[in-house]
């Protein structure tokens, strides 16, 4: 499948993902040694569940929305089946 270039907002929605992505590591490091000291009874362990979720939610659309449409058929084509 051919696909367009990327122009200039995909290239910026897929550094944003890269950015999520390297935010949600350290996100998730504390997560595990907040469960593994303080358990899931303290407030800041689900909210850090939470930021972990939120920036892979964020790195998962971002790179979705980086991705190029493909190239449209020329009105000449007929279609394929």
């Amino acid at each position: 499948m051919i696909r367009k270039p990327r122009h200039i907002g995909h290239k910026i929605a897929l550094v944003c993902s890269g950015l999520c992505t390297l935010m949600m590591l350290p996100a998730a490091g504390f997560f595990i040694w907040f469960w593994q000291t303080r358990g899931l009874g303290d407030s800041w362990t689900p909210s850090l569940a939470a930021v972990v979720a939120f920036f892979g939610c964020c790195a998962g659309v971002l790179y979705a929305t980086s991705v190029p449409q493909p190239l449209l058929p020329s009105e000449n084509e007929p279609l394929k089946s």
